[in-house]
């Protein structure tokens, strides 16, 4: 190697790291103890309230992690864009995810809430069991958006445009019809 390819080798894998180490912290922060897979059956309400087209199924094909942490980048993304200057805190979200298909695509339906709800649920009810997020879909009345939800279509890598009385995002939050 000669003393401009030495040179450049020198300048160039240091920025290789630096871009690597980047790409690496920029993903979002979520918590992944707060993420659970649930059966597809359990986002049939989802689907009704928002997807008016019944063109989906309840299919429960196996969510990997990978397809889960690349659902995550972008729903960070898409959650930043949908409350602007006060996104919620990544890390307090709980999310829960659950598998269909719509016109043949993969879907992954998501209900997410903040953690701030379970404390709400620990003053009404002593006894309440918090884990039962963990088991079957947690639907609230009221709450705004401590409650949201959204469908992810895995093929397109983006998010589906949901119907809410006229009302269309690809995040809504909490105001099941």
């Amino acid at each position: 190697m000669n003393a401009v390819g030495f040179r450049l080798w020198s300048v160039a894998v240091p920025a290789l790291f630096a871009v690597l180490h980047s790409v690496a912290g920029a993903g979002p922060q979520f918590d992944e103890t707060k993420r659970v897979v649930l059966p597809s059956e359990a986002g049939i309400r989802i689907l009704k309230w928002y997807v008016a087209d019944g063109n989906w199924t309840m299919e429960d094909w196996l969510v990997s992690s990978g397809e889960l942490d690349h659902l995550e980048v972008r729903l960070a993304t898409a959650l930043a864009k949908k409350f602007g200057s006060g996104p919620p805190i990544l890390a307090s979200i709980y999310r829960q995810y659950m598998p269909a298909r719509w016109n043949g695509l993969r879907l992954i339906v998501v209900n997410g809430f903040d953690e701030t709800m379970f404390d709400m649920e620990k003053l009404l009810d002593k006894s309440a069991d918090l884990t039962q997020w963990k088991r079957e879909l947690l639907v609230s009345s009221g709450g705004g958006c401590l409650q949201w939800r959204a469908v992810y279509m895995v093929e397109q890598n983006r998010f589906m445009v949901l119907n809410d009385l006229g009302h269309h995002a690809t995040i809504l939050c909490n105001a099941p019809k």
